[in-house]
């Protein structure tokens, strides 16, 4: 059932099995695994059923870093949340992801792939897409790049292709699937415009009795539950530990001071290089690849360990010819179109012209640019500011370093590594952007907001927030759903892991509560 705060009479107070705050991927994965149970739950969403503008300036806050991240625009306050902006790209962490690495601070997760692998199943139907692309090692053959770099698909490769898969707009928007199922459900309710402004710990702070919400009308409730589900987001679940002071001053789970700590996002760095390759310039038929998927490069796992590098993926993309920055004054716009009437006769020139028109036209010389995985970092951390929002909660305060030394390492090896791989090939050379070589390139905002760790998975409280099964350490009845939870940030696109990691985290819930 969909209620409002605005519905409830004044300062209510209701009970529920299961409380869960937040209607993003996140929380709509937990509810999804309770729907018609025998459980009574109830899922809090700050906002309404689609975006309203003075709700999405609860999103607002400081960034104190030399790095920018969106607060607000990155972010949702409203049914489906991050589903929203989502553009649907999913891909599985490697097995590897989840060992502990000596050249990486902080890594090393309390659950391993085998943990995950019937979740991801599971995620793959949701979102429509084929969990078993993902491991057919011929399958990327049938991407853009796949054909474009056919021979980097050899044995002992220095590099390695990984899947993507793309969902599409009817399934990715889960504000847009779940809408009914969720709004028909007899044990789940649905309350907007409910801002958690407090969890309410009992008199010897080991369990939460309840939490407070409002509205931007005055309205305040409470709400009551066995069991409560923090599933807001990785700068919100934060946000709301740290502003829980009622009972700790250091916030709710941040003994060792981890809440909020170790934020990770997937730096973009552009201009790197140009690829120059010598094999004949190619035109690809559309029909030889998919739309749904593509395959991205990186170094594999035997070279990530053996230079001690973080994962990455190279951005490999090419001129579309229609106008530079050199071509472009104000209120006219140059093509090259007099280059090409003056090379038509070529044959090159006529191939080129064809393949517009029927396929993708490979040049042989090509723009690159490497997307990285971050480390978990302790210099990366969301406080709280000392101003406040319209319900009085405190405003985020983001701290976003530069670019640590191994990022920079992995950028610099991952090039070498793959201009390698084309030498031993014999197909083509790297030279690097003056960009990169001056440092220009790791001056960086942020380019996908993926907002990851802040409360994270550990063994033991002295390294993290929550354990295996996401409950937070020292209170009996509060989990952590989402991204926030992730010990370290891979190099794929967040969602399908927080899918996956949220219904193993609801079926976990209903074992311990029916």
């Amino acid at each position: 059932m969909f209620k409002s705060l605005n519905d409830l009479s004044p300062e209510a107070s209701l009970t529920y099995d299961i409380c869960i705050v937040g209607s993003g991927p996140a929380g709509i994965s937990v509810a999804k695994t309770l729907l018609d149970s025998d459980l009574k739950v109830i899922m809090l969403e700050s906002g309404g059923m689609l975006p309203e503008a003075e709700y999405q300036q609860l999103n607002k806050g400081e960034n104190a870093g030399p790095s920018f991240l969106s607060l607000d625009a990155s972010r949702l306050r409203c049914f489906g949340g991050a589903s929203g902006l989502w553009a649907g790209h999913c891909s599985p962490f490697k097995s590897d992801e989840f060992d502990k690495k000596e050249f990486i601070p902080f890594s090393g997760w309390p659950i391993s792939i085998d943990d995950l692998n019937e979740y991801y199943k599971e995620a793959a139907e949701m979102l429509g897409i084929s969990y078993a692309k993902f491991y057919n090692e011929r399958f990327f053959q049938n991407t853009l790049d796949g054909i474009n770099f056919k021979q980097f698909d050899r044995k002992n490769s220095f590099l390695t292709g990984n899947v993507f898969q793309i969902s599409n707009s009817k399934n990715k928007d889960f504000g847009v699937k779940y809408k009914d199922e969720l709004q028909s459900s007899k044990n789940t309710d649905v309350l907007f415009h409910s801002t958690v402004t407090q969890l309410n710990l009992n008199t010897d702070g080991s369990e939460v009795e309840s939490v407070s919400i409002a509205d931007l009308i005055g309205n305040k409730a409470t709400i009551k539950a066995k069991k409560f589900v923090l599933a807001c987001g990785a700068l919100e679940n934060p946000r709301i530990l740290l502003a829980s002071r009622r009972y700790y001053k250091e916030g709710i789970g941040n003994g060792s001071g981890f809440v909020g700590a170790c934020f990770m996002s997937h730096p973009g760095v552009l201009k790197v290089g140009e690829i120059y390759r010598t094999s004949e310039e190619q035109c690809i038929n559309r029909d030889k690849y998919q739309a749904d998927y593509y395959v991205q490069f990186e170094m594999s796992l035997e070279q990530r360990l053996k230079q001690k590098t973080l994962r990455h993926v190279f951005a490999i993309s090419q001129s579309n010819g229609l106008a530079s920055s050199k071509t472009y004054i104000p209120g006219k716009l140059f093509t090259r179109f007099n280059q090409l009437v003056d090379k038509f006769s070529s044959l090159s020139s006529f191939k080129k012209t064809v393949c517009r028109l029927s396929g993708v036209y490979s040049s042989n010389t090509l723009e690159l640019a490497v997307a990285l995985e971050q480390p978990p970092r302790l210099s990366n951390n969301l406080s709280l500011h000392t101003s406040h929002d319209d319900l009085g909660v405190p405003k985020i305060n983001m701290y976003w370093d530069n670019l640590s030394d191994i990022e920079k390492r992995t950028v610099a090896t991952s090039v070498e590594t793959l201009a390698r791989e084309l030498g031993v090939l014999n197909i083509g050379h790297v030279k690097y952007k003056s960009e990169l070589l001056s440092g220009e390139s790791y001056k960086f905002n942020d380019p996908v907001n993926h907002h990851i760790g802040t409360t994270r998975m550990s063994n033991n409280s002295s390294s993290g927030v929550v354990d295996k099964n996401c409950k937070v350490f020292g209170i009996t009845n509060l989990y952590v759903a989402g991204s926030s939870v992730f010990s370290t940030s891979s190099i794929v696109n967040p969602t399908y892991t927080i899918i996956a990691m949220s219904l193993r985290l609801g079926k976990h819930l209903k074992n311990l509560t029916l």
